[in-house]
């Protein structure tokens, strides 16, 4: 057993007793389990409804009234010429479908094409609108009921509509289901995360908050093998989403937040968790009576800066209307709105390029297996470089630098054909918005004072989510000029988040303030 540490006023003195053990090596790993998981339902679309070769299968009786003499719209009409000698125009209806790469997908069983290819992009960024729509509630249910009642809620509802997405049969119930899922990722990643950060020693939290999402990089780069080896969109997803209940079990295990407990003031549960970490960390915790102390005082501390509390504690649309009447503060004063809206450029480009190259594959002329699993593979780079850059660059140069690959490898695809040489500036983009995504997530949470940064935070990763929803349609748009234009688009928007990006303070060994009014009078900006 370890020693008891003599003070202890904050619950990280209680952490930093505990140290790292069994106790919060469950969470973490548990968390990470999950977050590997979820790519298949965030970028594995690509598989799903990818544009497929086709051409129109003539009725039977096409030729009953006449002889078939053209094909026109691209496969999506015929003309016939009638007994009278009159040609007339008729809509295609049904479709043969080029199999050499996919045996089956979304795009060839409901015949996403012609009129119906608006869907394609539809279901890739359905689920970005429905965590854009569920981001606003995550945090307020994660704060009123617990994170791990709604990690419970979330994951168990997610495990649940994604495998029952396999089975679906027709396009708009799928939508649907993928909408509830997009709702639903918030509200498990927020509550993991959040659960993991509040349970891991203080000494280790800037590490494991860079650390749990890694197991993202490493599903996508199995993804592109996995899509490779199953062709079916059905077995695929069956595939993909079944493991999801094999985290169900491990919620037995995982406590709530004894943080989140103590706040709420339910300090006989804390008391419980906190003696049960004790046990499988083996470190020997204060008397019941010292605790007790130590949770009552937390507690006090924790209210005097609870500044939503009436509002979360209503109901959600009282919620949403305190966050908006919060968030106008960002708006305020000439130096936090330059701010803000600076990174919410930033984010707004991150959220579309990111995904626009995630999501692209099958438009940009290149096998989608490879650029699935390369793209993986760059982002190791792309997440793991990012602390010794922002160590050494400072946050400020590093976000403009990753900027600036980002659009030089992209435009460069302007005065060059795509095939491989195309992939590699293609990857290079990739990387570079990755640890773009890395450096400005951390940028942002030291340049906006204290008493705004969740608000800030958080309407931010809202505009990320925009760019998010509207990346699928500009690719599918816009690759119709040439499959080049989007990557084109996509590096004139980064050569612009560099320039805005020169707006923003450096915060590399700066002393953060606090407050807006010490913003405005440090002449940072």
């Amino acid at each position: 057993m370890v020693n008891m540490k003599p003070e202890m006023s904050t619950f990280d003195d209680l952490l930093q007793l505990l140290g790292t053990g069994k106790w919060n090596l469950m969470s973490f790993l548990s968390i990470c389990y999950w977050v590997s998981l979820l790519p298949s339902h965030n970028v594995g679309p690509a598989f799903l409804t990818p544009e497929v070769g086709h051409t129109c299968r003539l009725p039977e009786n096409a030729t009953g009234g006449g002889n078939v003499t053209n094909m026109t719209g691209s496969q999506c009409s015929y003309e016939v010429t009638t007994a009278d000698g009159s040609t007339e125009e008729r809509p295609c209806t049904e479709w043969n479908f080029d199999n050499a790469t996919y045996t089956n997908t979304i795009t060839s069983e409901f015949n996403l094409v012609c009129s119906l290819s608006f869907l394609r992009p539809t279901f890739k960024s359905i689920s970005f609108f429905g965590a854009l729509i569920g981001a606003p509630f995550s945090g307020w249910m994660s704060d009123r009921y617990g994170r791990k009642m709604m990690l419970s809620v979330g994951t168990v509802s997610y495990a649940l509509l994604a495998n029952a997405l396999c089975w679906l049969p027709d396009i708009y119930s799928i939508l649907t289901v993928r909408f509830l899922v997009g709702f639903m990722t918030p509200t498990s990643v927020h509550a993991g995360y959040t659960l993991s950060m509040e349970t891991c020693d203080p000494r280790y939290r800037a590490a494991t908050g860079i650390l749990i999402f890694l197991p993202w990089t490493v599903s996508l780069i199995l993804l592109g093998g996995v899509g490779f080896l199953i062709r079916d969109w059905r077995e695929l997803m069956f595939t993909l989403s079944l493991p999801m209940f094999l985290f169900l079990p491990v919620l037995w295990f995982i406590d709530e937040s004894p943080r989140w407990l103590i706040v709420r003031g339910r300090h006989q549960h804390a008391l419980r968790v906190l003696q049960k970490a004790g046990r499988w960390n083996k470190v020997a915790m204060p008397a019941e009576e010292e605790l007790y102390a130590i949770m009552e005082n937390i507690q006090k501390e924790a209210q005097k800066t609870r500044r939503l509390s009436d509002a979360l504690a209503s109901g959600p649309l009282s919620c949403l209307r305190g966050v908006t009447r919060e968030a106008m503060v960002l708006f305020r004063t000439k130096r936090i709105r330059s701010i803000t809206l600076a990174l919410y450029l930033d984010y707004l480009v991150l959220g579309t390029v990111y995904y626009g190259l995630s999501l692209g594959g099958d438009q940009f002329g290149v096998d989608p297996f490879v650029y699935m699993t390369l793209g993986g593979v760059m982002e190791l780079p792309g997440s793991t470089l990012t602390i010794p850059m922002v160590q050494k660059m400072g946050r400020k140069l590093s976000s403009i630098l990753c900027f600036l690959v980002t659009a030089g490898a992209l435009l460069a695809l302007g005065v060059t054909t795509l095939g491989w040489l195309g992939m590699v500036f293609t990857m290079v983009g990739k990387m570079a918005i990755t640890a773009a995504y890395q450096i400005i997530y951390l940028y942002a949470s030291e340049v906006f004072p204290t008493e705004v940064r969740q608000r800030g935070m958080g309407t931010a990763t809202m505009v990320a989510k925009v760019g998010s929803v509207a990346a699928p349609f500009l690719v599918e748009n816009l690759s119709s000029i040439g499959p080049w234009v989007p990557l084109v688009i996509f590096g004139g928007v980064s050569l612009i988040a560099a320039g805005v990006t020169l707006k923003l303070p450096e915060t590399r060994g700066a002393s953060l303030p606090d407050t807006v009014a010490d913003l405005e009078s440090s002449g940072n900006c």
